[in-house]
């Protein structure tokens, strides 16, 4: 149970350095899991969509926005396209948004999956080009008009110099000679070069001749001729002054309206911080299932070695008690009130540890998926009072009021009738064990659609808060007055779960803090659909 809450430790260690690396990248980008809800969301994505956290994590993706985000082009990607490829970049997607208006959209998506292939996660990039593309418009129209319009040569440039201007990402406009005859602020301060060595420059020339990129001449001198435009093509290039980036590339070829003269209209959209990210995420997904792969081996190997060795050990304490049984029934003669003591405490201890032992195999049986459940129709309603009946001495003895509100309507139930006198028997002895004298405990069962829920609870020492996630740790027992004089393992909440658990049933625990009693409830199907647990 500690490699278990391990696990769950090493899971959110991995999620808040996924959510930090997310939240390094300007454009947005959310994580999905396999059932397309959204596990993780980058402070851009609520930035640009205008939504709150609360009204996106843990939700379809489709149902953001009221609504807004069931998209059938983003359907037919998540749903249709994904499965069959784990990558899909530049997904165009053109949607009307009540809050931010129409916007064309470029999604990339990578499917992660773990390494035993049963779950994945889907990380999905926004990229909003809207900007970009009225641009590529406005120029165009700029250009074709220059002719009929009769303005100037320069007045079109400081007008595409303005529209230029307004979107962040870099982006160059070239002449047909591969000159270049005009630049965005953003182009200068990210490439850290200046106005006066990159006008009228060859842009192979650029940055000492840092430009002169052959993937870059392939897009420029043979895909371009033959295309008027083309999309994200990918370039990685080292640059001396901001070291290696990955850049899409996208052209627009702008012929003039007499069709001698062209200008080339270049985007420049560097994805390294995403590239990263998304290879950050990958690799910290398949460490953790790798990390979580060995810890399922080790607590298999542990599981085994506890199964084993309970039944090496359960052959000679059954020896045991039943010596000290015979000894403490005086068969062979009478023993003094010193002989009988000791006598006493060697068979409460036999019992003690024939419990533990017994405890453990269960544990480590469920645990390794082995055990089977011999399920047979069972009266719960007199299950629930002969069980109750068993404690009464007990109860008596604590002078403990117990209340029994069992329905006088509840079915019988498909189960294994051992394992569900065990739960209840761990749970009501529990209520019993962390009450004090005069407290009062209960046990409430009713039908609650095709299920039968029964809440055991009492007035007794309760627990503490910050314990309430330890409590279904093996051996994990309440530091009480009460915990220090009475016996226990400190599995029986945990195996009782485990076993409402093998039988398709949920256990809860509810405590508003120390001293102020526990209620534990529990579901069982009244047709069992139960299996192994692992």
């Amino acid at each position: 149970m500690a490699k278990k809450h391990r696990v769950s430790m090493l899971e959110d260690e991995a999620r808040e350095y996924a959510e930090s690396i997310i939240d390094t990248v300007r454009e947005p980008l959310i994580t999905l899991d396999k059932d397309l809800r959204v596990v993780s969301v980058s402070r851009s994505f609520y930035e640009v969509f205008k939504v709150k956290p609360a009204e996106t994590v843990g939700h379809l993706i489709y149902d953001l926005g009221n609504k807004q985000w069931d998209i059938p082009k983003l359907r037919e990607l998540l749903e249709t396209i994904l499965p069959q490829k784990a990558t899909f970049d530049n997904y165009e997607v053109e949607h009307d948004f009540a809050g931010i208006g129409r916007r064309i959209m470029l999604l990339n998506a990578r499917q992660i999956k773990r390494a035993s292939g049963k779950e994945r996660i889907i990380l999905l990039a926004i990229e909003d080009i809207t900007g970009r593309r009225e641009i590529e418009n406005g120029l165009e129209k700029t250009w074709k008009e220059l002719v009929k319009t009769k303005i100037s040569e320069e007045a079109a440039r400081e007008y595409a110099e303005s529209m230029i201007n307004t979107i962040r990402e870099p982006l160059i406009a070239l002449d047909q000679d591969l000159r270049i005859v005009t630049a965005s602020r953003s182009f200068y301060k990210f490439f850290k070069v200046k106005p006066e060595e990159t006008i009228d420059q060859l842009i192979y020339d650029l940055g000492n001749k840092q430009w002169d990129i052959p993937k870059l001449r392939e897009l420029l001198e043979t895909i371009l001729p033959q295309k008027t435009s083309f999309d994200d093509y990918e370039v990685e290039h080292d640059f001396a002054g901001i070291g290696r980036r990955i850049m899409l590339l996208n052209a627009r070829q702008i012929e003039r309206v007499l069709g001698k003269e062209r200008i080339i209209l270049l985007a420049i959209d560097d994805i390294t911080d995403r590239r990263e990210v998304e290879n950050g995420l990958k690799k910290a997904h398949e460490d953790l299932e790798a990390l979580t792969i060995e810890l399922k081996r080790t607590a298999r190997a542990k599981s085994e070695f506890l199964a084993n060795m309970s039944h090496e050990l359960r052959t000679p304490l059954n020896s045991i008690n039943g010596f000290s049984e015979i000894l403490y029934d005086e068969i062979f003669g009478p023993l003094n009130e010193k002989q009988k003591n000791y006598v006493n405490n060697v068979l409460t201890s036999g019992n003690h540890l024939r419990l533990l032992i017994n405890q453990i195999l269960d544990m480590a049986k469920v645990e390794s998926g082995k055990m089977n459940l011999a399920l047979s129709r069972l009266p719960m309603k007199n299950l629930l009072n002969e069980i109750s009946c068993l404690l009464a001495d007990t109860v008596d003895k604590k002078k403990l009021n117990m209340q029994l509100e069992i329905a006088a309507d509840l079915p019988d139930i498909e189960a294994d009738e051992l394992k569900v006198k065990e739960i209840v028997y761990n749970l009501l002895s529990n209520a019993v064990k962390f009450t004090p004298e005069g407290g009062k405990i209960g046990m409430r069962a009713k039908k609650t659609g095709s299920d039968i829920e029964v809440t055991v609870w009492d007035t007794g020492v309760g627990i503490a808060v910050e314990n309430m996630d330890k409590i279904f740790e093996g051996f994990f027992r309440v530091d009480t007055p009460f915990s220090r004089v009475t016996e226990g393992t400190g599995l029986g909440l945990p195996l009782s779960r485990k076993l409402v658990e093998l039988h398709g049933g949920k256990l809860s625990v509810e405590s508003m803090g120390l001293n102020k009693g526990t209620s534990v409830k529990f579901t069982l199907p009244v047709v069992s659909r139960g299996g192994s647990v692992r």
